[in-house]
């Protein structure tokens, strides 16, 4: 059987989908982002869904209401859901924004949330203090992940700004790399790393941009006091870094896009900005300074993120699947 196909043609898809079929595979879990499917708006993953005869479970990493995206990509969505034994999303927020958009609620759709790996807690480093001070450790921040566009890493920078004119010490580290089958984002570093020298951040901002393993990427996480996202899209319903800082026992504060809306609603160590421009960002940051919550929450963070390890996660996903294969 084949075990890949090139997203960017229908009929590779529809020959995968047919060898499935053929194999003794019992049940399909299917990664559904549109980025990842091919087509302008990801509509070749109908390929694959026509030529499919097995049942098969949906992880929806892009959620969104009605009027939200376009007709196409709402079909997409509409169809996995009809086809689907069952729908897993992310949070309660993406089950709400599912449902939405069907104008039903739907049984089917259930939330399984992001999985982390289960590594030991580390305490957060040295608290900080301003410049003023004779010896200034700076609040020292990170992004992780995929170095995309939407990430909003220029807004960020220009938070940064602000807060080193207020006289606040800060050290940043964006470590990724770029996603290399998305075209643009190596030229999207280029442009961060002329704003960044533009606005005399060279000294105050790292680019790790490498892949890093797990262990890399935790040790990265470890050393900072604070995760950082600033994704644009108000409608952003996924991601596997923020729970990931999470569970090292790191706050994060985040623009109010929905997953991150979603995980402050939990009480999980998610602060928002008030909106996604770099003021508020700078303001966020800055009541997180005075107030110290970052290191008077790190071990909390920690154990409240218990349950998202991926050992308790799999065992959601097994027993998922087992229900649908009794079914």
């Amino acid at each position: 059987m084949s075990t890949s196909a090139n997203v960017n043609s229908r009929d590779a898809l529809a020959d995968l989908a047919t060898a499935i079929s053929e194999s003794g595979c019992v049940l399909v879990s299917i990664q559904h982002e549109f980025g990842i499917w091919g087509g302008n708006e990801g509509e070749n993953i109908h390929a694959f869904l026509d030529n499919l005869t097995k049942p098969f479970v949906t992880v929806l990493h892009t959620t969104f209401g009605p009027n939200v995206r376009t007709q196409r990509q709402a079909g997409i969505v509409r169809r996995l859901v009809e086809q689907s034994t069952k729908v897993v999303v992310l949070t309660e927020k993406s089950k709400e924004s599912t449902e939405a958009l069907l104008g039903r609620l739907e049984p089917k759709v259930v939330v399984i949330p992001h999985g982390v790996p289960d590594l030991p807690y580390v305490p957060p480093p040295a608290t900080w203090m301003s410049v003023g001070h004779d010896q200034a450790r700076p609040i020292r921040m990170i992004t992780p992940g995929f170095f995309r566009e939407d990430k909003g890493l220029e807004v960020i920078l220009c938070a940064l700004h602000i807060l080193r004119n207020h006289g606040y010490s800060v050290s940043y580290c964006i470590a990724g790399e770029a996603q290399r089958q998305f075209e643009g984002q190596a030229q999207y570093r280029a442009r961060i790393e002329g704003m960044i020298e533009s606005l005399g951040l060279s000294g105050e901002v790292h680019i790790e941009g490498r892949y890093l393993t797990v262990s890399e990427q935790a040790a990265a996480i470890q050393s900072a006091h604070l995760g950082i996202f600033g994704y644009q899209e108000p409608t952003q319903a996924s991601s596997g870094t923020v729970p990931l800082v999470l569970s090292l026992g790191r706050p994060v504060l985040c623009t109010p896009f929905e997953y991150a809306v979603a995980k402050a609603r939990e009480g999980s160590g998610v602060f928002l900005a008030s909106g996604f421009d770099p003021s508020s960002i700078a303001d966020s940051i800055e009541r997180l300074i005075q107030s110290g919550e970052c290191a008077t929450l790190a071990k909390s963070i920690f154990d409240n993120t218990r349950l998202w390890t991926w050992t308790l996660v799999g065992e959601r996903y097994s027993e998922l699947f087992s229900d649908c294969l009794e079914r």
